[in-house]
């Protein structure tokens, strides 16, 4: 079996080579065909969107080397790379997280929040959030990745997006899942219009402004609620934002491999105030959403993308276990290899080694 693997893997290489980086000459015209289907809302929606020649060969040549790892570890051999990268807590490095379990501040207990990079809050009655920044390659402070909200901490995450000037929140869990709170009623649906949330003398006001059903530009069975909310507080304080719950995607799961996050993440990256992640614990759903952009990132910029253990050690290092299970590891290599294939950057052969690779790809998250 190890001499046939070895053969699969380097006839793969072959197949990689040849059918990715063999679309060259035709990427022009094809191109030129994709830039009038965009829509004028869509800013830096893709890797490959009118880039220069210069770009797109390094754009190209990212993808290959992506693709390349991707399909050479297959399935199998990424549950095996997570499973190699143990999950922990190191509560010498969560000391304010500690001192803050007393006040009913955290939503678990072996959830911990690092100190090194965590959410200040700066004129409130107290600077503690269980939240951190995460950084992509090109914006210090691209994420906000936080827990659900305790009806404790309603008033401290909204004053956060206020302080933060927070355009856009990413709600990946539901108040209620498999008969356990996930996560407090912190925002008005349009019949009550208006909730307020106090923190000693200190108020916030949340006004509902309007709402919708996401309709994504591709076909997905994703189910993303669109509400913008104005946010009120202290000193004038005032703030809007989108907030885009995402109704059907299951706890330590997988929602389907189609193109909804990147269309929700391509939406929110032309904010330059943090993007605010949460599920309920603020790791696993949210970490997926972080190391999707965090490769975009990489790609959009024309960097090189990092070997995908390493990538998830950076983001883990500023969001403490950050992605938990194999499933959702796995859900982020399908979601970028899916991409591709949208964008139409695989010839036959490399079609067909995509294709064996999902068929594994399901029978793993299903």
């Amino acid at each position: 079996m190890g001499s046939q693997s070895q053969i699969q893997r380097r006839n793969s290489s072959k197949i990689i080579r040849k059918g990715v980086s063999g679309k060259k000459k035709r990427s022009g015209g094809s191109q030129n065909g994709r830039s009038k289907e965009k829509p004028e809302s869509s800013q830096k929606t893709t890797a490959v969107d009118e880039p220069t020649n210069v770009e797109r060969k390094t754009q190209r040549k990212q993808i290959v080397k992506f693709v390349k790892s991707v399909l050479e570890k297959g399935p199998q051999g990424l549950r095996s790379e997570f499973a190699s990268m143990k999950r922990g807590n190191d509560f010498e490095k969560m000391k304010a997280f500690k001192s803050a379990q007393e006040n009913g501040k955290n939503r678990y207990k072996d959830v911990g929040c690092l100190d090194n990079n965590r959410v200040k809050l700066q004129n409130w009655s107290h600077d503690y959030i269980h939240a951190n920044y995460v950084a992509t390659p090109t914006n210090p402070k691209r994420f906000i990745c936080t827990q659900a909200p305790l009806e404790k901490t309603c008033a401290d995450f909204w004053f956060m997006c206020m302080q933060e000037q927070v355009e856009h929140i990413f709600m990946l869990c539901n108040l209620l899942e498999k008969g356990a709170k996930k996560c407090f009623e912190y925002f008005p649906s349009k019949d009550k219009g208006t909730l307020e949330f106090e923190d000693k003398d200190q108020k916030i006001t949340v006004k509902f402004e309007s709402s919708n059903e996401m309709k994504f530009e591709k076909s997905s069975k994703a189910k993303v609620i669109e509400t913008v909310f104005l946010v009120e507080g202290p000193g004038g304080m005032s703030q809007k934002t989108t907030h885009y719950h995402w109704v059907d995607w299951p706890d330590r799961g997988v929602p389907a491999a189609d193109m909804a996050i990147l269309e929700l993440l391509a939406k929110a990256r032309v904010s330059k105030a943090p993007i605010v992640v949460h599920c309920s614990a603020g790791i696993g759903r949210t970490g997926s959403v972080v190391m999707i952009e965090y490769i975009m990132d990489q790609l959009l910029s024309g960097q090189q993308i990092e070997e995908s253990d390493k990538i998830l050690v950076k983001i883990r290092e500023q969001r403490n276990n950050s992605i938990q299970t194999d499933q959702q590891y796995l859900f982020v290599h399908q979601i970028l290899m899916n991409y591709f294939l949208e964008k139409k950057l695989f010839d036959k052969e490399i079609k067909e080694a995509h294709l064996q690779f999902t068929v594994q790809y399901l029978k793993c998250v299903q």
